[in-house]
Formats: structure tokens, C-alpha cells, sequence
């Protein structure tokens, strides 16, 4: 091993607040379906503001239940735009992805949820998250998903 494992620095809980989806269909590569994003709250030791709607989550998902996701989306932060990427997936048991699907509430530690997100901005105050590596561990309910951004270090 080269070098011991980057720490992170937690950043903000993110909560995204969502309408419900937009069903395209089965393709070739899956079942495609979009889902809104109508707002929500960014609240933490690094991070605090407000989810815009306006955004929207572009979802594949696979026969077993697994979801390819691409959530694009605008942050604001003390008047900053900060324009978000957020590509994951989520998978886990079939049972515990049915249920999800249906809109349960399902223990976050029963599935796995994480994502990576990239960060644009013109605010310098908010310029080192375009330079940074952006992860979250996340959670699904049946109107929302919530992650806690992290920091790469």
C-alpha cells in the first residue's frame, strides 16, 4: 500500500425532496424512468441552503431491482448557486428493493445507497467544491432521498 486511506470531511446532511416518477419504459438497457426534484435542505457544519426545484434524478433500473442513478440539481448556499452532478447507484436484496419501490420506509444498513457528486459554481466561496472529490452514503423514502456529503481528503 502506498498511502494509508483518505479521511473525510463531513460537509452537510442533503435532503432532496421528490415528486413522483416519470415512467419511460423498458429499454434495451433497462427500465427508464425520471424523477422531479421539487425542493429540499442542506444543513450541516460545512454546508447550509436549500435544494431549488427544478432538478431532476434520470433513473435505469435493472430486472433485480437495481437503480443506475443521475440526479442534476441546484444548490443554493448565502445566495451562491452551486449546480450539482450526483451519479450512484443502489442495490441490495430483492425483497428490500421491491419494498423500496413500493415507497416503504426500509432501514438505510439493509441496502446499499451511495453516490458521487460533482460540483459547479462561479461564487468563490464555494469554488473549492469544484475542485474536490464529492461523496455521500444515502437513504431513500418514499418522497425523498437524504445523503451526507462528504469531503474527499
Amino acid at each position: 500500500m502506498l498511502f494509508p486511506p483518505p479521511g473525510l470531511e463531513p460537509l452537510a446532511t442533503v435532503t432532496v425532496d421528490l415528486a413522483p416518477p416519470l415512467d419511460f419504459g423498458p429499454g434495451p438497457d433497462g427500465h427508464h424512468r425520471t424523477v422531479p426534484i421539487t425542493g429540499g435542505t442542506v444543513d450541516g457544519p460545512a454546508l447550509s441552503g436549500r435544494v431549488l426545484p427544478g432538478g431532476a434524478d434520470w433513473q435505469r433500473v435493472l430486472p433485480d431491482g437495481t437503480v443506475f442513478v443521475e440526479a442534476r440539481y441546484t444548490l443554493e448556499l448565502s445566495g451562491a448557486l452551486v449546480g450539482l452532478v450526483s451519479t450512484g447507484v443502489r442495490t441490495g436484496p430483492p425483497e428490500v428493493l421491491a419494498a423500496l419501490a413500493r415507497g416503504e420506509d426500509v432501514d438505510p444498513a439493509e441496502y446499499y445507497f451511495r453516490v458521487t457528486l460533482r460540483a459547479t459554481t462561479a461564487d468563490a466561496r464555494y469554488r473549492w467544491l469544484t475542485t474536490s472529490v464529492l461523496i455521500g452514503r444515502a437513504e431513500r423514502t418514499a418522497n425523498q432521498v437524504r445523503y451526507d456529503l462528504h469531503r474527499l481528503l
